[in-house]
Formats: structure tokens, C-alpha cells, sequence
């Protein structure tokens, strides 16, 4: 339940054009003769597709650079564009609200079964967004998929390439990853004026937070998901720089991996001020005894638009008093 959270993202031109050129730049990406062979390659290896036609209508008031910009994606794959994006399917529900600040829902044609905004809740869903039904997701004929990168999926990615369909990797793990994917987001849809505004007024709520919270003492804290065993967040997470942002010191900032099961021994024995819950976590009242513990909304779930919301949130629990309005929107466990 933990993984599949954490792994919880136009008209007028006269041709679409997308080309997903292969690099291989990233330890651990899939084999580059995997794309080849599903896109063809020319002389240089790289490997090309090309959207539809497209059939009318107003672009996006950022327009879109020139054909030779570029994206290196979560996997270190480039994939170059010449004209924005008029399909595509989502397989990140964070990906899938960017989308919808920027303006471009009109281009989504396909979501999650976890895509639960009222904006795209009419749309065909294609399943999970780890293995999704690919079939499905071929006959919305996109002009990209947008996908977590990870190693709990390598066959999607694999798939696609075999479906002739472009693919975009990404993987928030930290809160940079953020604002990256909605740079990229902008020039795919050709709303890069949007995107720098969302990104600006996201740094400025973040930035708002950081200051209200940098002369109070540093609250020892711990964010958990699931239940049975309990999973956090260690150093090098959205998770573990929410909580630095929000005034929290993270004391599993020492765990070996990004995220990891924590045994109830650990969590006893931790000097742990304040408990944060995920939605669907679970914890046993003897580990709760002499802390503060908060059960969190959704937001935190998805590092995406509501990043800023998020990092209030977590604040509004680890320092009550600097955001006593905000606190409404923690439930108090204990």
C-alpha cells in the first residue's frame, strides 16, 4: 500500500510532432535497443515518433520553443518536441492535477483509477497507474503517456515502447522534481507562461511557510503510511523536506532507503515528539502514548500543485501555534 502511494502527474497548430530520442544516461534505465527496435532509429540512434495531425483550434498562451528543445526525462531518456501535446494519458495522479493547474485538462484523454478530481472523473480510466491496462490505453490512441519511473514497473515502460506509443518518466521524489515536471509540463503543452507562474507563486507559499517556522525550536517528528508494518520517509524525500520546510527534523532521516517498513520497537523506542499520519495509516495507541498525533489529509499524498498546501499542513501539526487556522485541517488523534 505504502509503494504504490509513494510511487502516488491544443489546437491551432497545423502538425504535432513528437520524437523520443534514447540516451541510456541514467544507471538503471531500460535498455536502449528496447526503444530502438519499437520506435526505429536513424543513423545516430535515436529513436523517433510522431503524433497525429492536429485539427484546429487555440494554442497555449505560453506558445512552445523551437524544435530543437529537449526533456531529459526521470530515466535519463531525451524526448524532443516540435509542437504541443493534444492527448495524453496520465498514469500519475500528481501529473494529472499539474495538468489541470496549467489549463491543460482539455489535453488529458485517459487517468488512473486514483485520479479522483472532479475535473477528469468523466475520463476512461486505464486501471492502476503501476501496470495499467494497456490495451485500454492504446485504443485512446495518446500522443504520450506520462509514467513513474521506478523499478516496481519496468515492463510498462517496455510495453509501450513495443506499442509505438512516446512515454514521459517521471519521479518526484523530492520537491526540485516538482517544479521540474511542471516546467516540463509547460513546454509540452505549450503553456510555459503558466508554468512559470504556478512556479513562482508555489515558491512564494513555500518560502512563506520556511519563514513563519525558522525562529521556532525544530520538532521531532515522523510521517507514517500504511499499517501492519508501518512504512516512512527517510533523507532525500518529499516527505523528509516537507517536514525540514515545516520546522520537523525527521528522526528516520537515517533510514537506508527512500522509504522503508519501521518495526513498532522502532517507533517506541525513537525520540519522537509528534506522530503524522497518511489518510490510511494506522497506529497502535501504546506507540502514541506522550506524543502528539495527527491524522493528514490527502494533499500530502500528492507532490505536485498542492505541494505548498501540503507543507502548511504538515506545519500547522508540528507547530500549532504559528498556523492556528490551518490546524482545522489535521485531525487530532491524541
Amino acid at each position: 500500500m505504502a509503494s504504490g502511494r509513494v510511487g502516488h502527474w491544443i489546437a491551432g497548430w497545423p502538425c504535432l510532432g513528437l520524437v523520443v530520442a534514447v540516451t541510456g544516461a541514467c544507471a538503471g534505465s531500460e535498455p536502449s535497443d528496447s526503444h530502438l527496435g519499437a520506435h526505429g532509429a536513424d543513423s545516430d540512434g535515436a529513436a523517433y515518433y510522431t503524433g497525429a495531425a492536429d485539427s484546429g483550434g487555440a494554442p497555449g498562451s505560453g506558445g512552445l520553443a523551437g524544435s530543437g528543445d529537449a526533456i531529459v526525462d526521470a530515466s535519463g531518456r531525451t524526448v524532443r518536441f516540435d509542437a504541443p501535446l493534444r492527448r495524453v494519458v496520465s498514469l500519475v495522479p500528481s501529473v494529472t492535477a499539474t495538468l489541470l493547474e496549467l489549463g491543460a485538462g482539455d489535453v488529458l484523454v485517459g487517468r488512473t483509477d486514483y485520479d479522483t478530481l472532479p475535473e477528469v472523473r468523466s475520463l476512461p480510466s486505464v486501471g492502476g497507474g503501476i501496470g495499467p491496462d494497456l490495451e485500454r490505453l492504446a485504443l485512446l490512441d495518446p500522443d504520450l503517456v506520462v509514467r513513474f519511473a521506478g523499478p516496481s514497473d519496468e515492463r510498462t515502460g517496455r510495453r509501450l515502447a513495443e506499442l509505438n506509443l512516446a512515454y514521459l518518466d517521471v519521479r518526484p521524489d523530492q520537491i526540485a522534481d516538482i517544479f521540474e515536471i511542471i516546467e516540463w509540463l509547460g513546454h509540452l503543452t505549450g503553456r510555459q507562461a503558466e508554468a512559470g507562474a504556478l512556479s513562482r507563486r508555489l515558491q512564494a507559499e513555500l518560502d512563506s511557510v520556511r519563514t513563519a517556522v525558522q525562529m521556532r525550536s525544530p520538532v521531532r517528528a515522523v510521517y507514517l503510511m500504511g499499517q501492519d508494518p508501518s512504512w516512512t520517509a527517510g533523507a532525500g524525500t518529499y516527505i523528509h523536506e516537507l517536514l525540514e520546510l515545516a520546522g520537523g527534523v525527521n528522526v528516520f532521516a537515517d533510514l537506508a532507503q527512500l522509504y522503508g517498513a519501521v518495526s513498532p520497537e522502532a517507533l517506541a523506542t525513537r525520540d519522537i515528539d509528534v506522530i503524522l499520519l497518511a489518510p490510511d495509516a494506522r497506529l497502535d495507541p501504546r506507540i502514541a502514548a506522550g506524543r502528539r498525533v495527527y491524522q493528514l489529509p490527502h494533499a500530502i499524498d500528492l507532490p505536485g500543485p498542492q505541494v505548498a498546501v501540503a507543507a502548511r499542513t504538515v506545519a500547522s501539526g508540528l507547530h500549532p501555534a504559528v498556523f492556528p487556522s490551518d490546524t482545522a485541517s489535521v485531525a487530532s488523534v491524541r
